[in-house]
């Protein structure tokens, strides 16, 4: 995929041509920040043949004419346009320009129309859309970044154009190549440093990149050292305006305009000529059947250069090491005689040029103009060859040239990618947060935070877990309930940092809350049912199936502050007999309540755990409610065989609003082994069927699908670098018996990351640890007896019942004001906490 840069403040256009009777095929991934994103259709015009359109003063204010106004410059605009306008100082139009025009005014003022607004893609997601093209034209791939305004933002894009008949046979054909089906890859290419105007006012010229397509009429630009796209201009469909005393070109999309200046008088004028050529050939569009041959034949030519590319690069970095410098020249000349067999022999003489960004779309535009003075051309219309004196001296030049040329001006650009969106409506209320600093529970102490490094991984387990079979033979005839299992049956983390990892994946619930999706569509209850089933994914893993966490001891505690995620979590274990863990997260725009307590049946070979307690997850911005309850698994061969689970029952989440979303995992067969698949459905209040549905596995990724796109809203954490000799542990896992600059010195002594006996156990000392584990638990006996003795009932500190006859019926609530938990940590208030080691 193609990596496009956004300027904060600003927007990028990615232009694609699509012939007759196709579907263009995209996909869009934003990296690390959302953006804005949709895709427009440049408007029909009929272009009156050989018309040269020429500058006109602006009307008199209050004059009505139908000409079309950009950023307040009135002129006559149409694609009628067919040669490069030349004017002088006196009429350059854009001298009054306004350069800090809103995007949407460029919208306004553009010929685009809408087909299809995206609002907010977010960070990380694969997008994935498809839309038909019944008659050719150029379509606008908008990314908006105005309204962030310090951070620049990269995106990865991607777009193939499929026969709407032959889309089933042709897809797999064009899957095998990952790159975009109308990169260039046959040289018809002109590409120099031109300079280019920055944006904001006084700040001049800078040097870019420039690569003209000559088949597609589009001009493109990059930093001078960045394959990274930063703009492009769809030259067929613009007005080109060019100063030859200034040496200055102006491009005008109707969206956006380029001020470019040629670093001297022979780049110049060869840059003109390749303009009026673009705008002078003819319109005619390539037959169906040659447009795909061309493709197929394009496909390995493409998966041939990217492989070339890769070599150009590794020779770079091979330095002075001669014997490697030579295995790659040997290897760059089969692939080349590879291409040359590939591309029909009238093309050959392009492909030995060298490549600068990337052998499949930058050539040098010296040796270009060599070969188009040649006749060596594939366009409509041949261009007229230039003067000899003219292509002997456009060359790539130096940066020394450079430098002389710029004349004083600014070189630098600044682009943040770390800076955070800032929108106009939030950061007043978050700061007024964090300056609380009473007991009001107002704050989400100890956040916000700066960033931490974590480390997660664990030492290598090198031990097995007993056999269950051997275990229960050894103790026929007693309570088992009474026993304590021995201490490798476990995993080196209590129940209490088993549950917090259904935080993991907590950015699920605040991009299901973006403005854009509606109860309607079904998206938001969605995307909230891909995060309630998300914590599955973490015994994906088998080996995670053959121990159990810790069983903490009454009292126990666990505290999980995510500073990157902008979560706090406390936890406490509320009962011993039954056993009842209380759960309460926080974030700005959420809070979560849940109360497992889990309950295990043996069922001969297999155990269900059935988890009682209901998760319950409210908007604080609305109010709105969303429940759920996990479901059912079995734990599969407990006496023999490979260990798995995999989830029993049906899941449903409802909304307080009446809508409600319901989990399906699919049943395997007697032999077939794990069932991971699932499909998610929506329903209204009226319990009919919504649109928009999420299919899938647990173990690996979630997609939101609607009848044209694809949205991968999902998929699985990282593992520790050989998990299966860890426990099976995801990377997050792995964080969670660690203590950071954020928690050191600041817990009570009752969180679970305090305990003696895991923390020996995770370094491997398995004797040692089990002798900590009985004498723990031993204590814990003693003070549960002298409770009964005085006749009197464990009170948990951070929690209390509100409802339900039994511990494991009704709800825990949290308990806030000056006692609360955080309240406390933040004063350090402890003294009253029983010691449980």
């Amino acid at each position: 995929m193609e990596t496009l840069e956004i300027h904060s403040k600003d927007f990028l256009v990615k232009w694609v041509h699509a012939p007759d009777n196709c579907v263009i095929d995209w996909q869009v991934k934003p990296l690390k920040k959302s953006i804005n994103f949709a895709i427009y259709k440049l408007n029909d015009e009929t272009p009156s043949e050989n018309s040269v359109e020429s500058f006109q003063a602006p009307p008199p204010i209050g004059h009505n004419d139908s000409s079309t106004s950009v950023n307040g410059s009135s002129r006559i605009r149409s694609s009628s346009v067919t040669s490069v306008n030349q004017i002088t100082n006196n009429n350059n139009p854009y001298k009054t320009k306004s350069r800090s025009s809103t995007f949407s005014t460029n919208l306004i003022n553009s010929d685009l129309t809408l087909l299809k607004n995206y609002n907010k893609l977010i960070a990380g997601e694969l997008v994935h859309g498809k839309f038909d093209v019944a008659k050719d034209g150029m379509y606008a791939f908008v990314f908006d970044n105005s309204f962030s305004k310090t951070t620049g933002k990269k995106v990865f894009f991607s777009s193939k154009i499929v026969s709407d008949n032959a889309a089933v046979s042709r897809r797999k054909s064009v899957a095998r190549s990952s790159s975009n089906i109308l990169r260039p890859k046959n040289g018809e290419l002109l590409q120099s440093i031109l300079l280019k105007k920055r944006r904001k006012k006084l700040q001049g010229f800078t040097k870019r990149y420039f690569v003209l397509n000559f088949k597609y009429g589009t001009l493109s630009y990059f930093r001078v050292k960045d394959n990274k796209l930063r703009g492009q201009m769809p030259i067929k469909h613009s007005i080109v305006s060019a100063n030859a005393k200034s040496r200055e070109i102006f491009i005008d999309s109707g969206m956006e305009v380029w001020n470019l200046k040629a670093l001297n008088e022979k780049e110049f004028n060869a840059w003109v000529d390749a303009f009026n050529q673009i705008k002078k050939s003819s319109d005619e569009t390539p037959t169906e059947e040659a447009f795909y041959e061309e493709e197929e034949q394009g496909i390995l030519a493409s998966e041939l250069e990217s492989i070339s590319t890769k070599l150009t690069q590794l020779k770079m970095t091979t330095g002075d090491n001669a014997p490697a410098a030579k295995l790659v020249d040997s290897i760059s000349l089969d692939i080349n005689s590879l291409l040359a067999r590939v591309i029909p022999a009238n093309r050959n003489s392009l492909h030995d040029l060298t490549s600068v960004k990337s052998s499949s779309e930058f050539y040098d535009a010296q040796e270009y103009l060599d070969v188009m003075s040649s006749g060596v051309v594939l366009l409509d219309t041949p261009i007229p060859p230039l003067e000899s004196k003219v292509i002997g001296q456009l060359e790539t030049p130096s940066d020394e040239s450079i430098d002389e040329n710029l004349d004083g001006l600014s070189l630098s650009s600044s682009s943040s990618e770390e800076d955070e969106d800032i929108e106009p409506t939030k950061p007043v209320e978050v700061i007024q947060k964090v300056k609380s600093a009473d007991d009001s529970d107002d704050t989400l102490y100890p956040l916000p935070h700066d960033p931490i490094e974590r480390e997660s991984d664990i030492p290598v387990c090198n031990h097995t877990p007993p056999s269950i079979l051997a275990f229960v033979r050894k103790n026929v005839g007693k309570d088992l309930s009474t026993i304590a299992m021995p201490v490798t049956m476990n995993e080196p983390i209590t129940f209490l940092q088993k549950y917090a990892e259904i935080f993991e994946y907590s950015d699920l619930i605040n991009n299901a809350l973006q403005p854009s999706f509606s109860d309607e569509s079904g998206e938001k209850i969605l995307r909230i049912a891909a995060f309630a089933l998300s914590y599955l994914s973490s015994a994906r893993v088998k080996e995670r199936n053959n121990r159990k966490p810790f069983n903490p001891l009454l009292g126990e505690t666990f505290e999980l502050v995510r500073e990157d995620r902008g979560i706090r979590v406390v936890s406490e274990k509320v009962s011993h007999r039954p056993p009842v863990f209380a759960f309460f997260a926080e974030s700005e725009k959420w809070d979560l309540s849940f109360n497992p307590a889990p309950n295990q049946t043996f069922w001969g070979k297999n155990a269900e755990i059935v988890t009682k307690g209901t998760a319950k997850l409210t908007i604080k911005s609305t109010g709105e409610v969303f429940t759920w309850s996990h479901p059912a698994t079995l734990l599969k061969n407990i006496i023999a065989g490979e260990k798995y689970s995999e989830p029993s029952a049906p899941m449903t989440i409802k909304s307080s609003s009446g809508y409600k979303a319901v989990v399906e995992f699919a049943k395997g067969g007697l032999f077939s082994g794990r069932s991971e698949d699932l499909t998610i459905k929506a329903f209204n209040p009226n319990k009919k069927q919504l649109a928009y549905t999420v299919s899938g596995k647990w173990t690996e990724s979630l997609t939101l699908k609607t009848n044209t796109t694809e949205k991968l809203i999902w998929e699985v954490g990282d593992l520790l670098p050989n998990s299966n000799k860890k426990f099976g542990f995801t990377a997050f896992s792995g964080t969670l018996n660690k203590i950071y600059a954020i928690e050191d010195g600041k817990l009570p002594h009752t969180d679970s990351r305090l305990r003696p006996d895991i923390h020996t156990y995770e370094k491997g000392d398995v004797d040692k640890a089990e002798a900590q584990k009985v004498e723990l638990e031993e204590k814990q006996r003693e003070r549960r007896k002298e409770l009964e003795e005085s006749g009197k009932s464990h009170v948990p500190n951070f929690f209390t019942q509100v409802s339900g006859d039994t511990p494991d019926s009704g709800e825990w609530a949290y308990i806030r004001g000056k006692k609360s938990y955080w309240n406390r940590r933040k004063h350090g208030d402890w003294d009253d906490i029983t010691r449980l080691w």
